[in-house]
């Protein structure tokens, strides 16, 4: 490996292991389309049988692996195991059956790794653990390499990927701050975001700065004198959130998801919160769309309000409930760009009127 490249991932990526067997090999099965590279190809055509269930696509050079009547890959074994992984082993896995459930963005010589949801087994290593979720740096090896990009960030100035690593970690720190209900802390990090935006645009966002503001950030006088200030300046407007919700959920669900019961959620406060912060690393915010860092931050807080909604529409009132909303949810919002470009469209740029329309103080 000639170039030296830098990946931010969870620790919890180091404990996860496929096992189809646990889940009902559940990525291998239903509506979802799954794709073979070329190179994979040439390696199914020494191989029986496989070639066959392989569509090319006239769009791309990669082929569509062509699911059985019963909506299931045709490699899938009885046992719930991958009967060419097992015959032959990972490396004729194509990076798509290889990588899932990890979704990994590279931005020039940065990667930034996390789990999907949508797998049930990285559901419980991300929502089920009690302790913060905490996060590591390493240096991305030929392994890590191969699996290829889920996506690729452009637009991002050389100079600056370096530090998005570190105004991830300090919105991640907010979040994490459970001396404040999840809202607050959404508050919180919203002003962190709007004085970071006005500092990149500025041309003075830089290691020193961020720095600055980490140590701000985390400073007990800050938490017991300037957040109470931020809380008191949010003055929570229902109409218009209801308006929002409405509008939001229709576009997604094709009707709107009326509030007629809201549920206690304080039960599910740390599973919530580990939610949020693998969004973070999951989906590069606040840069997932190109837009302003406010408008991302916008989407970040409304796909997590349309899910606390989901939770008291679908009347989740256990654990076991959460992880089946939270899947359903996470099919809905990681397997496309449509979601949030929709989300997007409905918000506005300005900090404060989405704080006040999306949190409650």
């Amino acid at each position: 490996m000639s170039e030296k490249i830098l990946c931010l991932r969870p620790r919890y990526v180091r404990e996860f292991k496929c096992d189809g067997t646990r889940c009902g090999a559940l990525c291998c099965r239903g509506d979802w389309n799954i794709y073979v590279d070329a190179k994979t190809y040439e390696k199914y055509c020494a191989l029986e049988g496989v070639t066959q269930h392989l569509l090319r696509d006239p769009s791309a050079e990669r082929y569509l692996l062509l699911l059985d009547e019963n909506g299931t890959c045709p490699m899938l074994g009885a046992d719930n195991l991958c009967s060419i992984q097992k015959a032959h082993g990972e490396g004729y896995l194509s990076p798509v059956c290889a990588s899932y459930p990890r979704i990994i963005t590279r931005f020039e010589n940065f990667i930034e790794l996390a789990l999907s949801p949508t797998c049930p087994l990285a559901a419980e290593l991300i929502l089920l653990a009690e302790e913060p979720l905490t996060f590591e740096v390493i240096k991305a090896d030929e392994r890590l390499l191969r699996l290829g990009e889920c996506h690729i960030l452009r637009g991002i100035p050389q100079d600056f990927a370096p530090l998005i690593f570190d105004v991830q970690l300090i919105m991640i720190s907010i979040l994490q701050e459970r001396r404040l209900t999840l809202d607050r802390r959404l508050i919180v990090l919203g002003f962190f975001l709007d004085k970071a935006e006005e500092l990149l645009y500025g041309g003075r966002l830089d290691g020193a700065a961020l720095e600055k503001l980490a140590a701000v950030y985390s400073s007990e006088s800050f938490m017991t004198r300037q957040v109470p200030q931020m809380l008191a300046g949010i003055r929570f407007n229902a109409s218009a959130h209801e308006r929002l919700m409405r509008q939001v959920t229709t576009k997604l669900y094709g009707e709107p998801l009326p509030l007629r019961e809201r549920i206690p959620l304080d039960r599910f406060a740390t599973p919530l919160e580990n939610l949020l912060v693998n969004e973070i690393i999951l989906h590069i915010f606040p840069w997932r769309i190109d837009a302003s860092i406010t408008k991302n931050f916008g989407v970040l807080v409304t796909m997590y309000k349309i899910f606390e909604r989901l939770l008291s529409v679908r009347g989740a009132r256990s654990v076991s409930d959460f992880m089946r909303v939270a899947g359903e949810f996470s099919r809905k919002v990681d397997h496309s760009d449509d979601v949030v470009l929709q989300i997007a469209e409905l918000l506005g740029d300005d900090m404060l009127t989405l704080m006040e329309t999306l949190l409650r103080v």
